[in-house]
């Protein structure tokens, strides 16, 4: 796993456009998989946003405004401080607003992505049903217990060189994309899981689609992961109910 680092300064220079390009390779790389990451850097797009918008604008001007008159007071006298200071309450109180909102904003951005892995998002058990001598379904068994043991590198390699040498072993994809979530290499998860949703009909399509969506969640894709959910939601089927209850936080 990524070793969690502050990135705040690169997300500034990124956002800015001041990365150099040897940085901006590094710096997308560290992006990808990283949902975290990928939360503040939304989250700073959305202040930004908000802090460009004219009256944030004219409200920054009203500050830099009262600031001069201030500084001019003692040629006013008291009716100049009492104006000046209901002036600094209005401000004060549209200032507050802003804040407020912007924290309900982080607040619901965190429930809608991590908060929905952790109450949602669990690895397949790894199936038992493997009772054949031939040396494929050995090494399938040996596969299926380490990624059981959570060595998901290692069932990775077992599960790419059975596929390798049989491809109709679709079911084996699941586990081998669920695998590369783990290790957080998603457009490799992604890849597995699009082999089940191309070779239909099979009965590893609804777990395939519901991971997928999982994998887009962890990517902050809300547009394709409802894609996926809304389809789950349409059918019914194992993940239908829940497939409804993340769409309701996610749209």
């Amino acid at each position: 796993m990524k070793q969690d680092l502050n990135y705040s300064e690169f997300i500034e220079r990124y956002l800015q456009g001041e990365m150099t390009p040897e940085e901006l390779k590094w710096f997308e790389k560290e992006i990808e998989g990283n949902i975290r990451l990928n939360e503040e850097i939304d989250l700073r797009k959305k202040v930004d946003l908000v802090l460009s918008d004219k009256d944030l604008i004219d409200l920054k001007l009203q500050l830099k405004q009262i600031h001069l008159e201030i500084n001019e007071v003692t040629e006013k006298g008291k009716g100049a401080i009492r104006k000046i200071y209901r002036r600094v309450y209005y401000t004060a109180g549209a200032l507050a607003l802003l804040v407020v909102g912007l924290s309900f904003y982080m607040y619901n951005r965190d429930f809608s992505n991590s908060k929905i892995l952790q109450e949602y998002y669990l690895p397949a058990t790894a199936s038992a049903n493997f009772r054949s001598s031939g040396v494929d379904n050995l090494e399938l068994v040996k596969a299926m217990e380490l990624y059981q043991e959570k060595e998901f590198e290692k069932a990775i390699a077992l599960f790419e060189k059975i596929l390798t040498k049989d491809s109709t072993k679709i079911g084996i994809n699941l586990y081998s994309g669920i695998s590369h979530m783990e290790i957080q290499e998603y457009s490799k998860a992604n890849e597995r899981f699009q082999r089940i949703l191309n070779n239909q009909p099979n009965p590893f399509v609804e777990s395939a689609k519901w991971y997928l969506g999982m994998c887009y969640i962890m990517t902050n894709n809300r547009d394709k992961a409802a894609e996926q959910f809304e389809i789950l939601a349409d059918n019914k089927g194992y993940y239908q109910n829940e497939a409804k209850r993340i769409l309701r936080r996610i749209k």
